[in-house]
């Protein structure tokens, strides 16, 4: 054993510099009781207990690693494994002192996780004791016995260490707080433990966030409204309507609803409400949520120059956080996304899964969010409605015990919370929309834009492709919308040979983005690449001498929240309520002639590249159902809900697994079913400098990362044989083309399809 226990091995670019055991426990210790009594500012009503539980976790999380054989490793350096699991030194020890709570943090700081407490403490003969053993659970018996020997024989030496080079440190007993309180006390942990790691590997110090400033930022974004001037008379006093009701608001309530028709200047109105909210109760933040990638870029770009003040970093002030960048490994532990700035415009699935998660990675962020103000944006599209009853739960308890405060918005607002087969019981929510705002816009909705139906059958690939280049030439732009990221690149490709006479083997440089008639959006392309198409849709609908015979080719990502005027839409069928949110980008500003919406099925059986979606089977069907509603102009707030309400009917009912889950505090399997999309996907590096960088162990802004990839699911990564970028990463590196202006990887994988389809290759 030597003197000084080491608690890191040394990072690769200083082999000679390891973290001796004492320093670091001091510095998560001290990291920890930081974030949790800063969270704590915010509680209700403090949980009895709770800081001295998470200190004590910080205090002996790494008690293992004192151990001979692993201090034996960690002085030969990063490329070795410790040979023994050290969690379950700390876990023996907090269980000895009484302090389950502690314990629990302890097990769960590494690897999957929080356990389930069914697994962990339902008596089973010859199992295990609770907690105790490796971090990977199995139920084979014996499987952790050789470990907790070893920790029972060893424990009086490695606390005899552990006091001669740290504090004493007596651990006071403690009952567990399961649920949302313990995924909080997990987050303080885990990222005073992943700070101080990155710390010692970057000799960095992590920057301080911007303050908050919420009376100047108030000041400023109503300097900014004032300045605005829109093309439509009615419409612009409307924005006004709306934005000053949020102004003068003086709701108590924790969780209001808005309601608030297309083109209303909703992010805007809700964001001062918001921003009034959070300097009267002394917030922290302000989230905004949105369900698409593309909502977050534009929404974010909105807000830094409405908010930012003078001398400030615009994206230091608004953060965006775009897809999973939450890393649990050591080498990515610095380049996780934080919930640190002032200002966060997240998606719903990084903050849905957030509150349900169990790894460690993920909740890392979660001890951020208790005393912010939260602002979800298209609330219908947000997440399933299957998982809205425990999410329900947990805003209810971040509103009412840690001082959240929330709005649902939506120009297409689902109710869900006045639907008693979602919420039990049902309840109100007080509207910031003014009653006779809310009156005045339906006629207005019915005169802006036509729905119609293309046709009674399902069309091949070759036939949408005919009727659409036609209303290109008769009422563009034209806005063209698919199901499946797939289906959108292939026949945005077939648009492009007609129209811009592309042939397949083109190289993308030959044809300039700014003279191109199509354009493709989705998330095949990475966010720097969405970024570039984004700008140069806005450039052309700010142009009013810009030819109109031009269409975006795109998937979902468009349809809610982004600021896009097209003269003529076609929606894929989905849902009533991606219909009408479609309809939300069709003659957005109110021209004088209505903009036409098309609704249309595709042949997805007879055609390899067209992709049918599974989870939209049942939504198909309502929508095919209510099609009348749709196409007499029914109140889309009232028309959503219903359709959500006869889905869940033809589903029959909810069935409350997550709650279910929640209650018996199975934290994998609410991991699990609270998934916002049920997808397995990895983070695909698409840049090659960025990927020499990775690969020389260099660190890079973590916004680097995530502007420069894209997530493919593990099954594809699979077949397309695509390697991490470091043996055990979890970046992996795309090297086969990818078409930064147009198709981003689809132009390689459509290709690969239709070899696939035509039986392979000799």
């Amino acid at each position: 054993m030597t003197e000084r226990p080491l608690a890191h091995s040394a990072p690769r670019n200083d082999p000679e510099r390891q973290q001796p055991y004492a320093e670091h426990v001091q510095n998560v210790r001290c990291g920890a009781c930081e974030r949790a009594k800063a969270m704590l500012v915010y509680a209700r009503d403090p949980l009895p207990g709770f800081v001295e539980a998470i200190e004590a976790a910080a205090v002996f999380h790494d008690l293992g690693k004192i151990g001979k054989k692993n201090q034996q490793a960690l002085s030969k350096g990063r490329g070795w494994r410790l040979p023994t699991d050290h969690i379950d030194a700390g876990v023996a020890h907090m269980m000895a002192s009484g302090n389950e709570m502690a314990a629990w943090l302890v097990r769960a700081h590494h690897g999957p996780g929080l356990p389930s407490r069914a697994a962990e403490f339902t008596p089973i003969p010859g199992a295990s004791p609770p907690l105790r053993g490796k971090r990977r659970r199995s139920k084979e018996p014996g499987f952790h016995d050789d470990l907790i020997r070893l920790t029972d024989h060893n424990l009086p030496n490695y606390l005899e260490r552990h006091r001669a080079v740290s504090d004493d440190f007596p651990v006071p007993p403690a009952a567990p707080s399961h649920g949302l309180a313990m995924r909080l006390g997990l987050s303080c942990l885990v990222d005073a433990d992943h700070e101080d790691s990155a710390r010692h590997d970057t000799l960095r110090e992590p920057p301080d966030p911007p303050p908050a400033r919420w009376e100047e930022r108030i000041a400023a974004l109503d300097k900014y409204v004032a300045s605005l001037k829109g093309r439509d008379r009615l419409r612009d006093a409307q924005r006004r309507e709306l934005y000053a009701a949020c102004r003068a608001s003086d709701f108590i309530d924790p969780i209001v609803s808005c309601q608030a028709a297309v083109g209303l200047g909703k992010t805007t109105a809700v964001t001062r409400y918001l921003l009034a909210q959070a300097h009267k109760h002394r917030l922290r933040r302000l989230f905004v949520v949105a369900p698409f990638t593309n909502i977050i870029t534009q929404t974010a770009r909105r807000l830094r120059d409405a908010i930012v003040l003078s001398g400030e970093d615009p994206t230091s002030v608004v953060a965006e956080h775009h897809h999973r960048a939450d890393f649990g490994s050591v080498d990515l532990r610095d380049l996780a996304t934080l919930w640190r700035s002032p200002v966060v415009v997240t998606t719903a699935v990084q903050f849905f899964e957030t509150l349900s998660a169990s790894n460690p990675g993920r909740l890392r962020k979660l001890h951020e969010l208790p005393g912010s103000a939260v602002f979800i944006d298209e609330a219908h599209a947000a997440i399933p409605p299957h998982i809205w009853p425990q999410n329900w739960r947990w805003l209810r308890e971040l509103a009412e015990c840690w001082s959240c405060r929330f709005v649902l918005a939506s120009g297409s607002l689902v109710k869900f919370w006045e639907e008693d087969q979602i919420i039990k019981p049902p309840c109100s929510l007080r509207e910031l929309t003014p009653p006779s705002l809310l009156l005045g816009s339906v006629g207005h909705e019915r005169a802006r834009i036509t729905p119609l139906r293309l046709s009674d059958r399902a069309l091949t690939r070759a036939e949408l492709v005919e009727y659409v280049a036609k209303q290109i030439e008769d009422a563009g732009p034209v806005l063209l919308i698919l199901n499946t990221v797939q289906s959108a690149a292939a026949v945005a490709r077939d648009m492009a040979e007609r129209l811009d006479g592309l042939p397949l083997e083109s190289h993308p440089a030959k044809r300039p983005l700014e003279t191109r008639k199509v354009l493709h959006l989705s998330t095949s392309l990475c966010p720097r690449d969405r970024d570039r198409i984004l700008d140069e849709i806005e450039r052309r609908q700010t142009v009013k001498t810009w030819p109109t015979d031009w269409i975006l080719v795109a998937t979902s990502c468009v349809e809610a929240g982004v600021d896009l005027d097209f003269q003529t839409g076609f929606r894929e069928r989905c849902s009533v309520a991606s219909f009408i949110q479609t309809g939300g980008r069709i003659n957005r500003h109110g021209g004088p002639a209505p903009g036409m919406l098309y609704d249309f099925t595709l042949d997805t059986m007879s055609d390899p590249l067209l992709t049918n979606h599974p989870a939209f089977q049942t939504s198909r069907q309502v929508f095919q159902s209510l099609w009348e509603a749709v196409s007499e102009g029914e109140p889309t707030g009232e028309l959503a809900t219903r359709a959500i309400a006869m889905e869940i009917a033809d589903r029959g009912g909810l069935v409350e697994g997550l709650s279910k889950a929640e209650r018996f505090a199975d934290y994998p399997e609410v991991a699990l079913k609270g998934r916002v999309i049920d997808a397995d996907t990895r983070t695909v590096i698409v840049d090659r400098r960025l990927l020499q960088l990775l690969k020389a162990y260099r660190r890079p802004n973590p916004r680097l990362i995530q502007r420069l990839s894209v997530q493919l699911w593990a099954s594809k990564i699979d077949n397309l044989g695509l390697r991490p970028v470091h043996p055990r990463s979890e970046l992996f590196a795309w090297d086969g083309p990818y078409d930064p202006l147009f198709l981003g990887l689809m132009c390689s994988l459509l290709r690969t399809q239709e070899i696939m389809s035509g039986g392979g290759v000799i």
